[in-house]
């Protein structure tokens, strides 16, 4: 049997199955809880409290402009040096949740900047 063959075996096929019943799950609460703090954020920013709404628009650009895979590491690497240890499942969800949250808000702020000046129906 050649190595191509052996890559399809059942035995490294649960493997890969395995990896996807954790991708689907990270994925899953991901977006759930993106969504739901990701509003929280956009109405926060969207209402216009004073002090508040300028401390989490500067937070959410702040986020944004930070690529994924330097939230990811400082979640897994970072974080535990700081005293705070989590399992790899779990600092995989808080760094997709913390940058996908970040980006919602703001296109949520941004799709009601557009509707206020008539661009979007």
């Amino acid at each position: 049997m050649s190595t191509f063959e052996q890559a399809y075996s059942w035995i490294n096929l649960r493997f890969l199955l395995e990896g996807l019943w954790v991708t689907l799950e990270v994925s899953v609460i991901s977006i759930v809880l993106s969504f739901i703090i990701g509003l929280i954020l956009g109405v926060i920013r969207y209402v216009k409290i004073k002090y508040l709404s300028a401390a989490v628009g500067f937070l959410i650009d702040i986020i944004r402009n930070l690529p994924l895979l330097l939230i990811i590491f400082f979640t897994y690497f970072g974080l535990p040096e700081l005293g705070l240890r989590m399992t790899p499942m779990l600092a995989a969800v808080t760094a997709l949740v913390v940058f996908e949250s970040a980006m919602l808000a703001f296109k949520l702020f941004r799709l009601d900047k557009w509707k206020v000046q008539g661009q979007v129906g």
